[in-house]
């Protein structure tokens, strides 16, 4: 924990990443693999490049969008990289124009493909418990999180059981905006009816999440690094107020100053 400029109250609201805060995501073997074949098996038979084609660009295109993403880390307001962009850009930029028809008509569920195949997600140890008490006590949540396909992120706190316990739940691919982005955190404490400087938000990068929160103004910035989070690809000039290793031991920040309040 980092007691230099930790918040001495509750926030009136919370803001949460997902990857990271509520899941760990590791990737699996052979992704690309699994991808290739359930993209090739979208569309009709010899429309699309041959399997080994489409493996090395979707790689590819993997390891470029990553690039990007890092680098949008600088900008001051940046924009999230659209799921027509990517699959058109990033993988398919090169193939012949009928296959670009072919696989422009399944850009959404390509993208839902490689976000729900390229992560395992994992609940965080007690983010249950974390949500359960928020929800307990009156105190609201949203999650405000840079996503290829933030519907992928809806199914997996629908099928666990989660998704109840946040008033919204805001992702880049759906508001075009990503992290570090001021406005995409303005957006989420609005979607509370809260101002910034009355929530705290809680993320595993420091260059996304704890920038993103500086430069919005937020109460607070907490700092949970996850297993799964990439490293920092260069120095941010910006410090979390509050550093925790889990859900669990934000609960546990949370009662304290709730004890003491």
């Amino acid at each position: 924990m980092n007691n230099a400029t930790a918040p001495t109250t509750l926030p009136l609201g919370l803001l949460l990443d997902f990857g990271g805060v509520i899941v760990n995501s590791s990737k699996p073997e052979q992704w690309q693999e699994m991808v290739t074949d359930a993209v090739l098996d979208l569309v009709a038979p010899g429309l699309l490049p041959p399997r080994e084609r489409v493996l090395a660009d979707i790689t590819a295109g993997a390891v470029a969008a990553g690039l990007w993403r890092n680098a949008m880390s600088r900008p001051r307001h940046p924009l999230e990289l659209d799921q027509h962009s990517y699959v058109m850009d990033f993988i398919a930029a090169d193939w012949p124009q009928r296959a670009r028809d072919a696989i422009g008509e399944h850009i959404a569920a390509v993208c839902y493909l490689i976000s729900s195949t390229k992560e395992h997600r994992t609940l965080r140890d007690g983010i249950g418990e974390l949500l359960a008490w928020c929800t307990e006590v009156g105190l609201p949540v949203a999650i405000v999180s840079n996503s290829m396909c933030g519907q992928v992120h809806r199914d997996y706190l629908s099928a666990a059981e989660l998704s109840g316990h946040f008033v919204a739940e805001l992702y880049s691919d759906e508001l075009g905006l990503r992290k570090p982005n001021p406005d995409f955190l303005k957006l989420g404490a609005q979607a509370l009816g809260l101002d910034v400087g009355d929530c705290w938000y809680v993320g595993d990068h420091l260059d996304r999440d704890v920038l993103c929160g500086v430069r919005a103004g937020m109460g607070a910035n907490v700092l949970m690094p996850s297993p799964g989070s990439s490293p920092k690809p260069y120095a941010v000039p910006v410090q979390a107020d509050l550093v925790v290793n889990t859900p669990g031991e934000l609960l546990h920040e949370m009662r304290n100053l709730d004890a003491a309040a």
